[in-house]
């Protein structure tokens, strides 16, 4: 991902775990900290879902971020994904376990 105006890096963003059968698949983003609180999450979130609903035509994309994220979290909502479940400590971060939080988006419930 590149900042426009400045052609600055500003992070980077995916589908992985692409499933064709199923056509599915999970979406992530970093982004660097130098631009975080700027907007640039739920845009980016928005371009992985056209380019997986419209592009790749698949029926399902999915988060999983930590609890405590609250702005990857504020940014999939605002894309129109849903919670659906929270695996509680289920990731050893920084010598600690943590809960992680699914959010779902289906093809027919997102808007381009």
């Amino acid at each position: 991902m590149v900042e426009l105006d400045s052609q600055e890096l500003v992070g980077a963003a995916g589908l992985w775990g692409i499933d064709m059968h199923n056509r599915s698949a999970h979406l992530g983003i970093s982004v660097l900290p130098d631009f975080r609180g700027r907007g640039f999450s739920p845009d980016i979130v928005r371009v992985l879902c056209e380019y997986g609903f419209a592009v790749r035509g698949l029926q399902r994309l999915q988060v999983e971020t930590m609890a405590d994220n609250a702005p990857m979290i504020a940014a999939a909502k605002r894309a129109g994904f849903t919670i659906e479940g929270t695996l509680r400590r289920s990731a050893w971060v920084y010598g600690a376990f943590l809960d992680e939080v699914i959010l779902g988006l289906l093809a027919h419930e997102w808007t381009p």
